[in-house]
């Protein structure tokens, strides 16, 4: 005889297998303190120096007190750490602290000097060579000179204008005790001593972390005593653990997140995206030195075809870096279109007529669809191309180092923030073997990115902006896909907060609706 399983049990085997903690069901959702929140990539650290993603620094901005930081659901700000914050000049910025704010696990409490430490260690190296991958987010900094204990000044060698949306209000901005790093060390990662909202009381490798509210904190109370930041990797998981009551808030593809919708209990909120998604070549490995080669692999390819398959439809076309809400887009940008002739005659013209190649993916679902697409459509040009699935562990590892030269093409995902600077700085040569898997180095790329960020007037800032995509554009080492569409699901009972694009969280801001 053959049995059907309940839903409850169904999901009891799935949240098994993706290492979910089962909390109380729907019943006991009433007044609850604690809620579920799912994460799909694993935890790294929560050092807003070291981040490596959102993930990371969404639990890193529960934790840690900025200067200032947004208010709920707003890219406005609102004083924190700091009683008084003033620009006195273009690249001076005077600070004071709120007195008596404790750091946990017996740290002290803030001073000048901590602040001076957090932010100089973005634009100097850690002691073991370590360099910040969110320097650019510091550009332009000289020095923090402490003034009094709880007084200094942030002083620029240049302005930069994204530097309170980018930095100071957000992740690089949080500030850390000076002690607790020096005497924790490397695990400081993943047991970070802040003076925020939170306090992270245990991480576990493919299972997620648990946060519990600060006793010493002197801010707001948050809504809730714990939150369970879940890793669940399988986006179908999430969608079971939130109609059984499992978990209270997810940010899932469009094709799991609209049956949702009309669910008792559960809430889907659509929002334009600020995740930016792409097909990148590696310029340097040949045969993809040849620049008509890469121009073939473009025209060859049919976007809209493949964002049909991978987003049903439900995510808009992207056609250079930077998307409409964020200075500097570029309306104007080359849309291209599939030409099959065009294709096979470049590759011609550049001795390729045959080509046999990898596109590498997250194994995703809406990755993995798109690459087929493109596997499918490179083929009928006489481009073989296999497919090379990898898990998050591996894959953001893939292009870095000595191993990204092997790299040949990829389907890459960032997540932006409403600054142009913040989209640009991964494509500097700097970032050649870090984030940069195109290994696209283009010195004018470098130093129209540099002029952008201090560049105060928005008029000639967005000009600086567009320069620099139509230099992408010419490399052909890009094929942009889409900014996304985020789609939040959570349960009626709980209000999220989150900055536009639901990209950046503000856990301690979530309420009980």
């Amino acid at each position: 005889m053959n049995r059907h399983p309940s839903r409850r049990a169904a999901l009891a085997g799935a949240a098994a297998a993706a290492g979910l903690p089962l909390l109380p069901g729907r019943a006991a959702a009433q007044g609850k303190t604690s809620i579920a929140v799912r994460v799909e990539r694993d935890f790294v650290t929560f050092d807003p120096a070291f981040r490596s993603g959102p993930h990371d620094g969404n639990v890193a901005r529960a934790v840690f007190q900025r200067l200032i930081a947004q208010k709920p659901n707003s890219v406005e700000t609102e004083l924190d750490a700091a009683a008084e914050l003033k620009q006195v000049s273009p690249t001076t910025i005077e600070f004071t602290l709120k007195p008596g704010q404790a750091f946990t696990d017996g740290y002290g409490t803030m001073t000048a000097d901590d602040v001076k430490f957090s932010y100089e260690r973005f634009a100097v190296a850690a002691p073991d060579g370590k360099t910040s991958p969110y320097t650019g987010d510091w550009s332009g900094l000289k020095a923090v000179e402490v003034t009094g204990p709880l007084s200094g000044r942030i002083v620029l060698a240049q302005p930069n204008a994204g530097l309170f949306a980018i930095a100071l209000a957000d992740v690089s901005g949080c500030i850390v005790s000076r002690k607790a790093v020096t005497e924790r060390g490397a695990e400081h990662a993943l047991k970070p001593v802040g003076s925020g909202p939170y306090q992270v009381v245990s991480v576990e490798k493919q299972r997620g972390a648990v946060l519990r509210r600060n006793p010493a904190y002197s801010g707001p109370k948050p809504a809730f005593e714990e939150i369970r930041a879940n890793f669940i990797q399988d986006p179908k998981t999430a969608e079971l653990a939130l109609r059984s009551g499992e978990l209270d808030f997810a940010i899932l593809p469009p094709g799991v997140a609209e049956p949702l919708r009309g669910a008792s209990g559960i809430a889907v909120e659509q929002f334009p995206g600020l995740a930016y998604l792409w097909l990148g070549i590696n310029m340097q490995k040949a045969p993809f030195t040849d620049i008509r080669v890469r121009q073939a692999i473009r025209y060859a390819l049919d976007v809209d075809q493949m964002l049909l398959a991978g987003f049903n439809g439900k995510a808009p076309r992207l056609n250079a870096l930077v998307m409409p809400p964020v200075l500097g887009h570029w309306a104007e940008a080359p849309v291209y279109r599939r030409n099959v002739a065009e294709a096979k005659r470049l590759l011609a013209e550049a001795g390729h007529p045959a080509i046999r190649t990898r596109i590498t993916v997250l194994n995703q679902p809406a990755f993995q669809t798109m690459a087929l697409v493109a596997r499918a459509l490179l083929g009928e040009v006489g481009i073989t191309a296999e497919l090379d699935v990898q898990e998050g562990g591996t894959f953001w590892e893939a292009g870095k180092g000595e191993a990204g030269k092997d790299v040949d093409m990829f389907m890459m995902r960032f997540n932006g923030k409403l600054d142009p600077s913040f989209l640009m700085q991964w494509y500097t040569s700097d970032q050649v073997g870090v984030w940069n898997w195109q290994r696209f180095a283009s010195p004018e790329y470098d130093a129209l990115a540099k002029e952008a960020i201090a560049e105060g007037d928005p008029a000639r800032r967005s000009a600086l902006v567009i320069r620099a995509q139509e230099l992408m554009d010419r490399s052909a080492a890009f094929v942009w896909l889409t900014n996304d569409t985020a789609f939040a699901a959570h349960r009626s009972n709980v209000k999220p907060a989150f900055l536009p694009g639901a990209i950046d969280w503000q856990l301690d801001r979530f309420t009980n609706a």
